[in-house]
C-alpha cells in the first residue's frame, strides 16, 4: 500500500509540473488558428523527442506540456528555444485556484532562491476567479515582503514571479524561456535557398524559416578545382539550422563545367555575374521539379561587387519565380549578430573556397548593363547545358534526429 501510495503521489506531483507556452503570431490567425496550432504542437513534439513529458494540450490560446521533469530545465530550454513560433514559455507548477494554495506554491518555489528585489506578474484568463490580476499581485507580493523582507521592483526585479490563472487552475513559475517568435515550421510554403558556407545565406535561410517557410537548400561547388571543404561546411551549417527546421534537404550541384564555359567565352569582369546567372537558372529548374515557388539568397545590397542593384538585376533577369532577399537592407553587423545567435557564425568563418570567390577577377563589373549581359547570354547559350546538369545533382537529407 505504501509503495502504491508513493507512486500515486509521484505521478500526481509530476502531472502538476508543466511548461506553459505563449505563441507569437499564431494568435492573429483567426479562424485558421487551430491549423497553425497543430503545426506548432507537432514541432514541439519533434523538438522534445528525447525529453520526458506526459502530454501536450492546447488550452485558452496557450500550449501546455504536462508531466515534465523540472530537473531537466536546461534541456527543455535548449529545445524549446528552437521552436519557431514560440514567443516565451515558463516552467510552472499547477495549484488549486485559491490564494492560500497560490501563496503556498510561491513560497515553496522561492524559499531557496537568492534575490533582493522581486515583482509578481499575474495574468487572469479565467474571469470567474474572484480576484483581479492586480489583487493577486498585491496579495502574493505582501506575503513575500512579510516572509522575506524583500523589496518590490516593477521595472528591474531580480526575480519575476509569473502567475497565470487559466480554466480553474493557477500556474506558478519564474523560469522563462524566450523564443524567436514568428510562425511554425511547415505552416508556410516551400522555398529553395542558394546556400554557401559563408555568413549571409544561412542567416537569410533562418529568417525565412522563422516565417514558417519549409526551406530546402541547393549548394554549388567547383570540386575538384576547389576543395571539398565548402561542402562539408555547408553540411555542418545545415545540421545547425536543422535544430530550428527539424529536417531539410540539401541538393549539391557540380558547377565547374559551366564555369569553365563561362571563363572561356565571357570577359573576366562578367564572370561572377554569369556564375550567378547559372546558379539562378539551375535553381529555378530544380525548384520546378520539386514544386517549389520561390528562391532565397543571402544577397545584401552593396556588400560586394556582385551585389550592386544593377548586378543583382542582371544576374537574376532570366528567373521567373520570386527571389526572396531578407538581408537586402541589413548592415553586416546585424547579420553577424544573428549568425552568432543561431550558431552558424563559427562554422561560416572556417576557411573554404566557394565556387564564385575562387574565380573572382581583379576588376569585376560593378554596374553591369542589362542589355549587354543579355546579348552575351544569347551568344554563349548556356541554358542548353542546364538540363543535363540536373542529372548530376545529389540529394542528402539532414535532420535533428541524426
Amino acid at each position: 500500500y505504501k509503495q502504491e501510495r508513493y507512486h500515486q503521489l509521484f505521478y500526481q506531483q509530476m502531472n502538476n509540473q508543466c511548461i506553459l507556452i505563449h505563441y507569437h503570431e499564431i494568435s492573429l490567425k483567426g479562424d485558421n488558428r487551430s491549423w497553425f496550432e497543430k503545426h506548432f504542437v507537432e514541432n514541439i513534439k519533434a523538438q522534445l523527442h528525447s525529453l520526458p513529458y506526459k502530454k501536450i494540450k492546447v488550452l485558452a490560446a496557450r500550449i501546455f506540456i504536462i508531466g515534465i521533469d523540472r530537473d531537466c530545465y536546461e534541456e527543455y530550454e535548449k529545445c524549446l528555444k528552437n521552436v519557431m513560433g514560440l514567443k516565451n514559455a515558463y516552467v510552472m507548477s499547477r495549484s488549486d485556484l485559491n490564494v492560500d494554495a497560490i501563496n503556498s506554491e510561491v513560497q515553496s518555489q522561492i524559499k531557496d532562491l537568492s534575490f533582493s528585489t522581486f515583482r509578481v506578474s499575474t495574468k487572469r484568463q479565467d474571469k470567474n476567479f474572484q480576484y483581479t490580476s492586480q489583487d493577486v499581485n498585491q496579495i502574493v507580493g505582501a506575503s513575500i515582503v512579510a516572509a522575506y523582507s524583500k523589496k518590490v521592483s516593477l521595472d528591474n526585479p531580480d526575480l519575476n514571479i509569473i502567475i497565470e490563472i487559466v480554466n480553474g487552475k493557477a500556474y506558478i513559475g519564474y523560469r522563462k524561456i524566450i523564443g524567436y517568435g514568428g510562425l511554425p515550421i511547415g505552416a508556410g510554403e516551400k522555398a529553395l535557398s542558394l546556400i554557401s558556407s559563408g555568413i549571409d545565406s544561412p542567416v537569410a535561410s533562418f529568417l525565412l524559416a522563422k516565417r514558417g517557410v519549409d526551406v530546402h537548400y541547393i549548394h554549388f561547388h567547383s570540386v575538384p578545382s576547389t576543395s571539398i571543404q565548402s561542402i562539408n561546411n555547408v553540411k555542418a551549417i545545415l545540421m545547425q539550422l536543422s535544430k530550428y527546421q527539424i529536417q531539410c534537404s540539401l541538393y549539391s550541384v557540380p558547377l565547374l563545367s559551366i564555369q569553365e564555359k563561362i571563363m572561356k567565352n565571357i570577359s573576366s569582369k562578367y564572370w561572377v555575374i554569369f556564375f550567378r546567372k547559372a546558379m539562378y537558372s539551375i535553381s529555378e529548374l530544380l525548384a520546378k521539379q520539386l514544386n517549389i515557388n520561390a528562391l532565397i539568397t543571402g544577397e545584401n545590397v552593396g556588400q560586394v561587387a556582385s551585389q550592386t542593384i544593377s548586378n543583382i538585376r542582371a544576374a537574376s533577369d532570366a528567373v521567373n519565380i520570386p527571389v526572396l532577399r531578407p538581408l537586402a537592407g541589413m548592415n553586416k553587423e546585424e547579420i553577424v549578430n544573428i549568425a552568432e545567435d543561431i550558431g552558424t557564425y563559427e562554422i561560416s568563418i572556417k576557411p573554404y573556397e566557394d565556387c564564385c570567390s575562387f574565380f573572382v577577377p581583379k576588376h569585376p563589373a560593378t554596374s553591369a548593363n542589362l542589355a549587354d549581359v543579355q546579348n552575351m547570354e544569347k551568344a554563349i547559350r548556356l541554358e542548353q547545358y542546364y538540363e543535363d546538369l540536373l542529372e548530376e545533382i545529389t540529394e542528402e537529407r539532414i535532420s535533428i534526429y541524426e
